[in-house]
């Protein structure tokens, strides 16, 4: 070769050295290889809010060590399918709405029968087949709470509660769990910091209704009492409000068909190490078990964790990061659903004959062993006769024998459902671990839901986008409302 082709060639080989690792880097940081820890209903709508902003060539895995789904999952007793874990579906829960219609999911009303509130040895209230009589009964017992407790959900709750839908649509993101729930309104903090107890009375309603009705209602949602942050508490009391559903065949398909929609890679293994890693390329190496119980590694530039990291639930060891990251402080609270395909004993509950028990009943007392009891549908709502009851200690096989005169199958789950809530005051987790390390479940310290979870799910997703891209003006910044700006300048 010529002197001047030599030439040619080293200058050549010279542009390529400078510039073509920069332009391949710059091609690779559009498409980032992400591993989600989690299969539930935080990790896959994460998993499709990904989809939805880094596009088709982002590879995006699912580790799950059971099934995809997580604590959505149904229950067979003798011939039906009945949902044993989340249930209810609020109408004003957008992201949960909409994955239904886009998934081709049917919505099943769950609402309405017979209820009544048990204190241990009596109900203090029932319903009755006659509307009119039924808001008589409640009126009397309750006075004008009865009334103003919807106004209270909308007006103190819901109204600013669906604020966060055009946050997340406008591409804002937060770090910490109390920035995202003050983003909604300031107003949350404060509930985060006082009982719903002490909220409600502060708002004017009476010992009666909260001891009775709002107790009840949580301690059929969380298996705790009137002690509980009054976020939370404000979240489960919207839980027992008309109009909710769930969806038709279980609404454990929602992450099942999003999993599909995000065109996703499930993973079977339980993850127990996620290493920060010291060369160029990768951030971050994932170890697990397959289902083959082999151990195995794989390496991503984002991963998110979308289980709870708390002792009795998390054994995922994070290694060689500068400074430690442990499970959180917080204990998870175990709640057992038990399942009786039978005839229960009336007298139980305080009642007389079968046909005036109703359909639901909440408890009011945290002292005996029942939270709730309902009479199910399957998952298609037809009619069954099965009961769920939940506890927060397993029953023993006399406590089931003095519910129930007669049964043909009995089932019981355990599960480490949700957080042991705590107006103390402790630091909740933070939704950013490490750079391009992020983690969903921080959320459900401030309130456990299905959409509480969605929620989670787009919020890390929009930080991982906008710190990938650079997006720091959409991070940790107060959102302004087009509309109330468009107020301002017309005045």
């Amino acid at each position: 070769m010529s002197a001047s082709g030599k030439a040619m060639w080293t200058s050549i080989l010279f542009f390529l050295a400078c510039f073509l690792p920069n332009a391949l880097s710059e091609e690779t940081k559009e498409h980032p290889s992400i591993g989600i820890v989690g299969g539930g209903i935080g990790g896959t709508s994460t998993a499709y809010f990904l989809r939805q902003l880094f596009g088709k060539d982002a590879k995006i895995d699912i580790f799950e060590k059971r099934q995809v789904g997580g604590r959505l999952t149904t229950i067979k007793i003798g011939n039906n399918q009945i949902e044993a874990g989340g249930t209810l579906i609020h109408p004003k829960n957008m992201y949960m709405v909409n994955f239904t219609k886009l998934l081709g999911l049917e919505q099943l009303d769950v609402g309405g029968g017979s209820f009544g509130i048990f204190d241990g040895s009596s109900m203090r209230i029932s319903s009755s087949q006659y509307s009119v009589v039924t808001m008589a009964k409640l009126f009397w017992r309750y006075g004008m709470d009865i009334y103003n407790i919807d106004s209270w959900i909308n007006e103190k709750l819901l109204s600013k509660f669906m604020r966060i839908y055009d946050i997340q649509s406008a591409g804002h993101a937060y770090t910490t769990v109390p920035d995202l729930i003050g983003a909604m309104d300031p107003s949350f903090i404060s509930y985060m910091k006082n009982s719903i107890k002490f909220v409600m009375k502060t708002s004017g309603f009476g010992d009666t209704f909260i001891d009775e009705m709002v107790m009840g209602a949580l301690r059929t949602n969380y298996g705790q009492n009137t002690d509980i942050p009054g976020f939370v508490g404000a979240v489960s009391i919207a839980g027992v409000q008309p109009g909710l559903w769930a969806v038709k065949g279980g609404n454990k398909q929602v992450p099942e068909k999003l999993v599909s929609e995000a065109q996703v890679q499930v993973i079977q293994g339980t993850v127990v190490s996620v290493q920060l890693l010291q060369y160029q390329g990768k951030n971050y190496r994932v170890g697990f078990f397959d289902a083959e119980k082999k151990e195995q590694f794989k390496d991503y530039d984002i991963v998110i964790v979308a289980t709870p990291l708390h002792d009795e639930v998390s054994e995922i060891d994070f290694e060689d990061f500068p400074s430690s990251i442990e499970n959180f402080p917080q204990q998870f609270h175990k709640v057992t659903a038990t399942f009786v395909e039978g005839v229960p004993d009336p007298k139980y509950f305080g009642v007389d004959n079968t046909d005036d028990l109703p359909n639901s009943i909440l408890t009011c007392n945290d002292s005996i062993l029942v939270n709730s009891q309902d009479k199910k549908a399957d998952v298609f709502g037809n009619p069954t006769d099965v009961y769920k009851f939940f506890s927060n200690t397993p029953p023993s096989e006399d406590d089931v024998k003095q519910m129930f005169t007669s049964k043909k199958d009995i089932r019981m789950a355990t599960f480490m459902a949700y957080p042991k809530y705590s107006t103390v005051g402790e630091d909740l987790p933070p939704f950013v671990l490490h750079d391009q390390l992020y983690y969903v479940n921080g959320i459900e310290l401030a309130a456990s839901a299905m959409e509480m979870s969605s929620i989670a799910g787009k919020n890390v997703a929009l930080l991982a986008y906008n710190h990938w891209h650079g997006n720091l003006d959409k991070i940790d910044e107060p959102y302004l409302d087009p509309a109330s700006e468009k107020d301002k300048t017309e005045l």
